[in-house]
């Protein structure tokens, strides 16, 4: 059977492509698909603002591919994680020969433990460096995988884990906190007394600060969110 492609360029996402490093993502559904659940740890007010349903999301054909490459997923993921493998190796050789690091996103809309189940696949190319946003405490931070690969997971706000957030922020792991932003589209300057930069500025910002909050202006659905996962700036 001929596997569609797996990973989105970079370049065909509005935040991705200012990234400073070549970048591919993987984009799956965020909902249960055949009883497994894609974000165990989403919850009410970040399912309703969800990103699935920003940019290219918006568009039935793009949701039915991410539903499908959903179902390979969940169905064999074996097989899933062994094209995955050489679909990442084939693009990190490519940008190894031009000298640049390779960053790859694997939950661009889904929070699954992905990276930690690739890396045992055989040969990643050691220029791969992997980035995610989780709203799992435990993932968040800075990591090299037993494969000597860089993992950096940032943990997100939900509304509900304001202190799960702190910590981490006080371990020197990033947090990501959505904002809504006035007609200058400024973001607050801290959010817990936390410093808070320009998460909007690029989507690889994370591999290169931490302990800092990334600051993300609401988008789409999230615009009209009043369940306290986007924290209103007065």
């Amino acid at each position: 059977e001929i596997m569609k492609k797996l990973l989105s360029d970079g370049k065909s996402n509005a935040k991705t492509k200012k990234n400073n490093r070549p970048t591919k993502l993987l984009y799956m559904t965020p909902t249960k698909v055949e009883g497994k659940e894609m974000c165990p740890f989403a919850t009410k007010g970040c399912r309703a603002a969800c990103l699935y349903t920003a940019g290219m999301g918006i568009f039935k054909n793009v949701q039915e591919s991410r539903y499908e490459r959903t179902l390979r997923y969940v169905r064999n993921k074996k097989m899933f994680l062994e094209y995955l493998a050489k679909e990442i190796n084939g693009s990190s050789k490519f940008h190894s020969s031009k000298g640049n690091e390779f960053a790859v996103r694997l939950n661009g809309t889904s929070d699954q433990p992905l990276v930690e189940s690739l890396i045992r696949q055989e040969g990643i190319h050691k220029n791969t460096v992997f980035y995610d946003y989780t709203k799992n405490p435990k993932k968040a931070g800075e990591r090299y995988l037993a494969s000597g690969h860089r993992y950096v997971v940032t943990l997100s706000y939900s509304g509900e884990n304001e202190k799960e957030c702190v910590d981490a922020l006080h371990r020197g792991a990033n947090s990501a906190v959505v904002f809504s932003t006035k007609k200058d589209n400024a973001l607050p300057d801290s959010w817990n007394g936390f410093q808070v930069v320009d998460g909007d500025e690029r989507d690889d910002l994370m591999l290169d600060v931490s302990g800092v909050v990334l600051g993300l202006r609401a988008k789409g659905k999230a615009k009209k969110d009043t369940s306290g996962f986007v924290v209103q700036v007065n």
